[in-house]
């Protein structure tokens, strides 16, 4: 019998293998971000990112981060998605036009285009140089925004290059990244937000409309004294929608209503992903 060692090379891994390494064992975690701040640093020089998962018609953010986590610039990236600046970019305009497409592709911006006069100052100052690199993983499209921040040169060709040579990897590691995060549940958000409670109830049960609102404010943590008020009814009123609503789901307690309402948000939630996921990728 022959025994082959393998021996421990960590020590002579280079910081681009071992920010790989690092990226790889973030996905799905909170720490993914700085991961892939990290590593895009070491492959091409890049300051900071912002990932998105593109649909048709809709922007959705996976993870922004710069090299020093602390100087994210949180507002611009939830300005460029909430706001729609993303709409008016005409770099994420090419990437919406090529999804579906079989390669990842690298669109180098030009920021002197007159398409940039409104948006740069508002999304992208300070920024010298920027690839956006699009493509799609298993489970959904992806565009990549890199940036290089002044006083850094621009990106040199063999830096997008490296870019370009590990497209396959970054379009996984945000498919993967992406996914586990979707799919996993966030209950914090099932009992803190009325119109996702709300929701949830009537799309998964016969319940009443009336019956829905008051057992979806319970749950919300509201008082008996509360719901009335919110609803606009007595009190009263509130304890015989209450009492009907038990009744039809064979419930007796507040305990037994939440058990009943996870259950069913657990299962609402999937589909409702599956729905969405279905449309950016169609």
């Amino acid at each position: 019998m022959s025994i082959t060692t393998v021996c421990d090379n960590a020590a002579h891994n280079t910081p681009q293998e071992a920010a790989l390494a690092t990226l790889v064992a973030a996905i799905g975690e909170d720490r993914f971000g700085p991961a892939l701040a990290l590593f895009l640093n070491e492959l091409c020089g890049a300051d900071h990112f912002a990932a998105f998962c593109l649909g048709k018609d809709d922007l959705r953010e996976v993870a922004a981060c710069c090299v020093e986590p602390e100087r994210t610039a949180r507002d611009r990236v939830e300005s460029y998605v909430n706001q729609g600046w993303w709409k008016r970019d005409p770099a994420m305009t090419e990437a919406q036009r090529c999804l579906g497409a079989m390669r990842s592709s690298i669109i180098h911006v030009d920021f002197s285009d007159d398409g940039y006069a409104a948006i740069r100052p508002r999304i992208f100052p300070h920024v010298r140089d920027r690839l956006l690199l699009c493509g799609h993983g298993r489970n959904a499209n992806f565009g990549l925004s890199i940036l290089r921040a002044d006083p850094h040169a621009p990106f040199a060709g063999e830096a997008i290059e490296k870019v370009a040579l590990s497209a396959e990897l970054l379009m996984a590691a945000l498919d993967k990244h992406a996914d586990i995060r979707q799919t996993r549940p966030n209950v914090a958000k099932a009992l803190t937000e009325l119109d996702e409670i709300e929701s949830c109830i009537v799309a998964t049960s016969a319940l009443p409309r009336r019956e829905a609102e008051v057992t979806s404010r319970i749950l919300y943590g509201m008082s008996s004294v509360g719901i009335a008020l919110d609803l606009s009814v007595s009190e009263e009123t509130v304890k015989t929608y209450r009492k009907r609503a038990y009744q039809r789901l064979a419930i007796g307690s507040e305990r037994e209503l939440l058990t009943w309402y996870l259950a069913r948000w657990s299962r609402w939630r999937g589909h409702r992903f599956e729905l969405a996921l279905s449309g950016a990728l169609h």
